[in-house]
């Protein structure tokens, strides 16, 4: 009796390691994976910031936008966000607060500019900060 006792003992301990194995093994893999996703959304979100991204390829599809007195960028990036001509607002906000505080940062002005989905992110920029790009209400009527 006392040996079926040792190996039954033995048995559990055998498999108490086994499952602290497997669970040590799913653990680790659900690290990597979420590593592996935030490492991919960080790369993704700097080369929105960063790099020359659209919305569409060219020729896309012209958007009357309307910047108001008093707007926030964080306001007109969501806007932009929402009638589709930027991929994130957030991305399309940091980029131009980084461009603002540059020696030529220019403000956005208020408006109404004709934007295009295939515009990269500094042509918009530049587009609704030159106050000759904006459409004069008689040209909007």
């Amino acid at each position: 009796m006392a040996g079926k006792q040792r190996s039954m003992v033995a048995a559990l301990k055998a498999v108490k390691i086994v499952f602290g194995v497997i669970l040590s093994v799913i653990f680790y893999m659900l690290v990597i994976v979420a590593i592996s996703k935030m490492c991919t959304y960080a790369y993704n979100f700097s080369y929105q910031v960063f790099g020359n991204v659209t919305v569409s390829e060219a020729p896309g599809t012209d958007v009357d936008f309307t910047v108001n007195d008093s707007e926030s960028t964080m306001s007109i990036a969501s806007k932009l966000e929402y009638n589709k001509l930027v991929v994130n607002k957030y991305s399309f906000f940091l980029r131009a607060k980084l461009n603002s505080s540059g020696s030529e940062g220019k403000p956005i002005l208020p408006g109404t500019y004709t934007l295009n989905t295939s515009m990269n992110y500094d042509e918009i920029l530049s587009t609704i900060t030159d106050p000759e790009m904006a459409v004069s209400e008689k040209e909007a009527e």
